[in-house]
């Protein structure tokens, strides 16, 4: 079972999530964007699978889940380990559907991949896609299985399912890793 930096239960899929970092590992990843951070637990467990020396950057609502101050304190105390492993990390915390934060990450340069794990709606989810895939070789989501379960803190749809169908279908070279009964999954689209 995965360990997480911040002692909860992961929030990832072990097999998923492995073998989405197995990608990173194949693909040469050394510039990895996450958008939608949280504890920074995924964040933790992907740079720490990439080479030291590896750029990171973390991206996550200002106080963190849904506000709440704990999270955004994980996060941080995440990014000060991974600078004491040897990596170069930034973390930016706003909506990243603002335009300032999308400059200030595009901004930054190139990546080689990027996770899309923040707003779990149609609309949230394809505002990052559009504003994020252009800048990243590789773009990955979480929470592609499913149709219509409700997110635990609002009960706001999960309609990654719905984006990532439509994604899928319209680009080449893309790929799922979906653990047997996983109610998530993890789509990477390495050609856009």
């Amino acid at each position: 079972m995965l360990k997480t930096f911040s002692g909860r239960a992961p929030s990832q899929n072990e097999y998923e999530l492995r073998s989405f970092i197995a990608l990173l590992n194949e693909r040469g990843v050394t510039r990895y964007l996450e958008v939608g951070s949280r504890h920074g637990d995924t964040f933790h467990e992907v740079m720490t699978s990439l080479p030291a020396g590896s750029y990171g950057c973390a991206v996550d609502l200002p106080g963190g889940l849904w506000g709440k101050r704990r999270t955004e304190q994980t996060l941080l105390a995440v990014a000060d380990d991974l600078r004491a492993k040897g990596y170069v990390i930034d973390v930016v915390l706003g909506d990243s559907t603002s335009q300032g934060i999308i400059e200030k990450i595009r901004g930054l340069g190139r990546f080689d991949a990027a996770l899309i794990d923040g707003d779990h709606t149609y609309r949230g989810a394809k505002a990052d896609w559009l504003n994020y895939a252009p800048l990243a070789d590789l773009v990955a989501f979480h929470d592609i299985v499913g149709q219509g379960m409700a997110e635990k803190v609002h009960g706001n749809p999960v309609e990654v399912p719905r984006l990532w169908a439509e994604i899928s279908a319209e680009h080449d070279g893309c790929v799922e890793f979906v653990d047997s009964d996983s109610k998530m999954g993890i789509g990477v689209c390495t050609s856009h």
